[in-house]
C-alpha cells in the first residue's frame, strides 16, 4: 500500500499544474457533497450571504476548535490575534475549550492561555460541540454557537484559522468570506476564496508550490513576543528549586507530551553522556509518558520533569533556565516554535534530522547549533559533550548571543506584525 501511495505521488507530481490543481479541488468538493446531508440536518444556516454592509474597519474572527491551547500550531493563531493593531480591526476569536481525546494536551482544558489576552478588546466566542469526527473532512456536529451563526451575527469581514491545508470542516463549506489559512504541513488548498496561505516556513511553502498560485503564498515562521522579564528571575528560582549549581549545564527540551512524535535519540545521548559526566543535566518541560518511563526503568541520573503549562512565564523561565536547547522529535518541524524561543532566549542548539520534516534546518547554522543525522545517538551525545566543554571555557555564550540575533530578526511578532497586516488589508477589501 505505502509503496502504491508513494508511486501515485510521483505520477501526480509530474502532471501539469491544472491537473493538479483540478485534481486537488475535485478532492476537496467531494469531502463537501459528502457531508451536505450532515450540513442540511446539523446547520440549515450553513449557507452564508456576501458581506453586503461594509463595517467602518474590518472585523477579523480568528477560529480553531483548540485555538486557546498551548501547542506551537495555536499559539501561532493567538499571538497574531493579539498583535494586529485595535484601533484599525476589531478581532474576534472563536474556540472551544472542550478536550478532545487524542489531542496531546493531556487533561488541560482547552482555555488555557485566556490569561494571555487580559485587558485586550477581543471578543471571545467559546463553543459547544457533540462529535469531532476522526476522519477528513473532520465534521463538527452539534457546534454551539456554530461558525455560521457567528459570521452572521457579527457580520465578520475576514476568517483566519490555521489547519493542515487539506479540505476541512468548516472551511471547506464557508466560500462567502475571505479567508487567511496558517498552513502548517504544507497540503494544497485551491479554495477560490482563501487568498493566502501564510506558510510557517518555506519547507511547508515547498509542498504546496506545484499547485497553489505563487501570489497566494507566503511565509512566515511562528511568531513570538521574546522572554518575560521576570524569566531570569524565575529561572535562578527553579534552579535552586531542582538543586543545579551555576557552574552545572543543564541542556532541556520542551514540547508536546506525545508519545507519538517521541525519539529517543536525546535521552540515549544523554545516557551516555551523564555516566562520564555527572555535573550534567537534563530538563525536560512536558515529557510523554514514554520518556517517564525510560528514565524510571533504566535509572538515568539528573533528568528532571516539569509538568506541561500554558503560562508564559513558565514556558520561559524553562528556557532562561537551560544553556542548551537539546531537542528531539520523530517527524522532525514544519517550523519549531520552542527552537525559536530558546533562540530568543540566546540558547544554542543540539538536534537533528528527520524522516519527515525538516524546516528547522533553514534557519539553523554551526555559528550555534548542531545537527546529528538520523539516529545517529553517538553524533548527538558528541555534541552534548562538546557543550559541556563550551559552557567550561565560557564560549557558549558567544553562540548564544549568535542565536538570539538571529532569532530577532526571524521570529519577534513586533518585526513581523506589519507584514501580517499588509496581507490581512489585501484580503479583507
Amino acid at each position: 500500500m505505502q509503496k502504491m501511495r508513494s508511486f501515485l505521488k510521483k505520477i501526480f507530481n509530474i502532471m501539469p499544474v491544472f491537473i493538479r490543481r483540478f485534481a486537488v479541488r475535485i478532492y476537496s468538493d467531494y469531502h463537501v457533497f459528502k457531508i451536505k446531508k450532515f450540513l442540511k440536518r446539523e446547520y440549515p444556516d450553513y449557507l452564508l450571504e456576501s458581506n453586503s454592509k461594509r463595517n467602518s474597519r474590518p472585523r477579523v474572527l480568528f477560529y480553531h476548535i483548540c485555538g486557546l491551547s498551548f501547542g506551537g500550531t495555536e499559539k501561532f493563531l493567538q499571538i497574531l490575534a493579539k498583535h494586529l493593531d485595535y484601533n484599525r480591526y476589531d478581532v474576534y476569536f472563536m474556540y472551544s475549550p472542550k478536550l478532545r481525546p487524542g489531542s496531546g494536551f493531556g487533561d488541560k482544558p482547552l482555555d488555557g492561555r485566556l490569561d494571555y489576552f487580559k485587558n485586550t478588546p477581543i471578543k471571545f466566542i467559546s463553543f459547544n460541540y457533540k462529535k469531532l469526527e476522526n476522519n477528513p473532512p473532520y465534521f463538527i456536529k452539534g457546534m454551539s454557537p456554530s461558525i455560521f451563526e457567528v459570521i452572521k451575527k457579527f457580520n465578520i469581514d475576514l476568517l483566519i484559522t490555521v489547519g493542515v491545508g487539506y479540505s476541512e470542516f468548516p472551511l471547506n463549506v464557508i466560500k462567502e468570506i475571505p479567508i487567511i489559512l496558517l498552513n502548517i504541513f504544507g497540503f494544497p488548498k485551491v479554495q477560490k476564496n482563501i487568498i493566502y496561505n501564510v506558510c510557517v516556513s518555506e519547507a511547508v511553502a515547498n509542498k504546496i508550490r506545484p499547485i497553489v498560485p505563487e501570489e497566494k503564498i507566503k511565509v512566515m515562521y511562528n511568531p513570538s513576543e521574546g522572554p518575560t522579564k521576570n524569566s531570569f528571575g524565575n529561572s535562578r528560582i527553579l534552579r535552586r528549586k531542582l538543586g543545579i549549581k551555576d557552574n552545572e549545564i543543564v541542556f532541556g527540551r520542551i514540547g508536546r507530551a506525545d508519545n507519538n512524535i517521541f525519539d529517543p535519540i536525546g535521552i540515549v545521548a544523554f545516557k551516555k553522556v551523564v555516566k562520564e559526566m555527572p555535573w550534567v543535566h537534563y530538563l525536560i518541560m512536558s515529557p510523554p509518558t514514554i520518556l517517564r518511563e525510560i528514565v524510571k526503568e533504566q535509572r538515568i541520573s539528573n533528568v528532571h520533569f516539569l509538568e506541561p503549562s500554558s503560562k508564559e512565564e513558565d514556558i520561559w523561565a524553562f528556557h532562561q533556565t537551560i544553556d542548551v536547547l537539546a531537542h528531539f522529535r520523530k517527524d522532525g518541524e514544519s517550523c519549531g516554535l520552542n527552537i525559536a524561543e530558546a533562540m530568543l532566549c540566546g540558547k544554542p542548539i543540539i538536534t537533528h534530522k528527520s524522516k519527515y520534516w525538516n524546516a528547522h534546518l533553514e534557519y539553523l547554522d554551526e555559528s550555534f547549533s548542531r545537527v546529528a543525522e538520523i539516529d545517529n545517538v553517538e553524533q548527538y551525545a558528541e555534541y552534548i559533550k562538546e557543550f559541556t566543554e563550551l559552557k567550561q571555557n565560557g564560549k557558549i555564550l558567544e553562540m548564544g548571543k549568535k542565536a538570539k540575533e538571529k532569532a530577532e530578526k526571524l521570529f519577534l511578532i513586533k518585526n513581523n506584525i506589519n507584514r501580517f497586516e499588509e496581507w490581512v488589508d489585501k484580503a479583507s477589501k
